[in-house]
Order: structure tokens, then sequence, then C-alpha cells
């Protein structure tokens, strides 16, 4: 973190240690369905930037989420959201694939080497547990 002391006249810029305790956790959105939460951030990856899923297991859930900001939240730079769903188990492969057509699906996958017009895939990183700041 970045801190601007005032020395007599003069200004530093001093990098100072930040702590988990110096960082708020960002608000829970727990999605309803693993289909839902992919939808949701294929959307958003078309529209902002590309999305990554996280995963990792906690109490006995497998946990899928992404750690997003909403951007001009009233008057804040930004409320960061973990939005999250649970799903049935671990990954079984690398990637997401989203298909809306004809009918709408999800599938995990390794490559995207037989991949299909209108295929969204989405990349998978694997946590080795729940990052601190999630407050779950």
């Amino acid at each position: 973190m970045l801190a601007l002391i005032r020395k007599g006249t003069k200004c530093d810029l001093v990098r100072e240690r930040m702590s988990n305790d110096d960082i708020r956790p960002p608000v829970n959105m727990k999605i309803a369905s693993m289909i839902d939460l992919v939808r949701m951030l294929v959307s958003w990856s078309q529209r902002e930037r590309p999305a990554s899923m996280l995963y990792f297991e906690h109490k006995g859930k497998h946990i899928y989420g992404t750690l997003i900001s909403n951007h001009g939240y009233y008057e804040m730079y930004g409320l960061p959201l973990w939005v999250h769903a649970e799903g049935d188990g671990p990954p079984k492969g690398n990637f997401i694939a989203y298909k809306g057509r004809p009918k709408e699906t999800i599938e995990f996958v390794d490559t995207f080497a037989e991949s299909e017009p209108m295929t969204v895939f989405l990349p998978i990183i694997r946590l080795t547990k729940k990052l601190d700041i999630i407050d779950m």
C-alpha cells in the first residue's frame, strides 16, 4: 500500500506493509447454480475483461467463483464482489466450455482443440485453499 506522508513542507510517498486486517472482505454473492455462474461470467467477459474461474474446497464443499469489482458503485470507486456457486465435485478439466445454442450447456474440458463456433471457454484456476479475504 502506498501512503503520502507529510514531513514539514515536504511530502514523501512511502510504501507501507499491508496486513490482512487492512483488507476489507468483498461482498458475498452466492449464485443459485453453476450454469448461472458461468452465464454471468461469460456475459461479463464479453463486456469488461476476460474472466477466469477460481476453484477450492472449503468445509467439504466444492466452491467455484471469481473476484470482480462492480465499477462506479455510487461514491465508491467500485464494490468488490466474491461471486460464487457450489459445484458437485472438483473440476474434471482445465476449462469450462459454455454453449448457448442449440441448448445451453456447460462442460469441463482440457483443451479447446475440438472447439465449435459459439463456444466460450473460462479457464479454471485451482487454489490450494480459500483466500483469506473471503468471508464464507
